[in-house]
């Protein structure tokens, strides 16, 4: 993961156009028997500062955060027995494996044989995927989240053949609506993903929509009714709201839900001139 982010630092040039889409790599980390109180530590310590050093000697890095699962469940045979999840976000794709990083290594009194055996010992890697931003409430989502937020991560399958359909509801109508949402305090901010890697009929979901609270009782708690609704109609006047909603189940359905808490956060600030939506 870290070769991933960092393999491509010498060659990253200047900074990407504003047009240029965001990705994230998300990778889900299984806590080993008793290590929990040392692996928080270790994120909250070690690797928030390796990736302050990352962020620095690469302009495309603008995000990375660890988020803590807070309601587990079960695993129902979808490979989802995960405690903790982390987001890497970069201007365009991530770069290539390679490159050396034994200067950031040893600015942390480190080696990197050292740092993956200490990883190791406190956990493992249960799965890695990239994704796509495809709109937001926000330019690059920079400043939106901090330390202690709750993310509720809403994976989406498209139902066949309506990915045009659902994309431009999407954009066109779900993004201002999700915008009201942040303008009137009902959340902090919205974004949806769509999955680049792995991908296919075989895979679990094809979308991620992904909306960031300040507390937890903001994320449990029930909307007043007629709430979306009328957020709708502000956000898109004359539009049919009935038909928003049943268009909604037409395009896709709901596969799972997760809650998370962010318990380490790095990140630039938002690069000036960026839209809120990514084509």
């Amino acid at each position: 993961m870290i070769a991933l982010l960092l393999g491509g630092f010498v060659a990253a040039g200047s900074a990407q156009q504003a047009e240029t889409p965001l990705y994230v790599v998300l990778t889900y980390q299984k806590v080993l028997p008793g290590q929990g109180d040392a692996y928080q530590a270790h994120v909250t310590g070690m690797a928030k500062k390796f990736y302050q050093e990352a962020m620095n000697l690469n302009p495309n890095l603008v995000h990375w955060s660890s988020a803590r699962v807070m309601y587990k469940g079960i695993d129902e045979g979808q490979g989802q027995d995960f405690d903790y999840v982390s987001a890497t976000v970069t201007n365009g794709p991530p770069p290539e494996p390679g490159g050396n990083m034994d200067a950031i290594y040893a600015k942390l009194g480190t080696t990197p044989a050292e740092y993956g055996k200490k990883l190791s010992a406190m956990r493992t890697n249960v799965g890695q995927e990239v994704l796509r931003r495809i709109a937001g409430t926000s330019a690059t989502g920079a400043g939106t989240s901090k330390e202690g937020d709750f993310r509720v991560s809403n994976q989406i399958r498209i139902k066949s053949g309506m990915g045009s359909e659902y994309w431009d509801r999407a954009r066109t109508l779900s993004l201002p609506m999700w915008q009201e949402a942040v303008a009137q305090g009902d959340l902090k901010a919205w974004s949806l993903w769509g999955r680049v890697f792995p991908s296919g009929a075989g895979t679990s979901y094809d979308v991620m929509g992904v909306t960031t609270h300040k507390s937890l009782a903001s994320v449990l708690e029930a909307a007043p009714p007629n709430r979306g609704m009328e957020r709708f109609m502000k956000a898109n006047p004359g539009k049919n709201y009935s038909q928003y909603v049943t268009n909604g189940t037409e395009y896709s359905e709901m596969q799972r839900r997760t809650i998370t808490q962010i318990v380490a956060l790095v990140e630039r600030a938002a690069a000036a001139g960026r839209t809120s939506e990514n084509r």
